[in-house]
């Protein structure tokens, strides 16, 4: 592979070390660590972390699709407890005002177009 080549390659694709990144805090106990933003196809992607006891203190209303995927604890909704594994679609016009009794990780998508 020529120099050229390598360097087009790496422009290409985008590797994000999660163990050393940095994680913001949103509010007390809510933090979320940005793996993609990508303001041309307007796509989104973050790992969110949720204390113990944590509850959004706000109702999140959805104007576009959203994508989560529990990696770890009980992400909990008005509609039920989701424990590792489980894969939620909020659709545009849903709400919901998550917490965690546990803490947990998941992974969030929303495309804006």
């Amino acid at each position: 592979m020529t120099e050229a080549e390598r360097s087009m390659l790496e422009a290409l694709v985008t590797y994000v070390d999660t163990a050393t990144a940095q994680w913001t805090e949103v509010e007390p106990g809510y933090r979320r660590m940005t793996l993609v933003n990508d303001r041309e196809s307007g796509t989104r992607i973050v790992l969110l972390q949720y204390d113990a006891g944590y509850q959004l203190s706000y109702l999140d209303e959805h104007e576009h699709d959203e994508y989560l995927y529990v990696l770890s604890g009980t992400f909990v909704d008005q509609n039920q407890a989701s424990g590792r594994g489980t894969f939620i679609h909020n659709r545009p016009g849903s709400s919901h005002q998550p917490s965690s009794p546990d803490g947990c990780t998941f992974l969030a998508v929303v495309r804006r177009r």
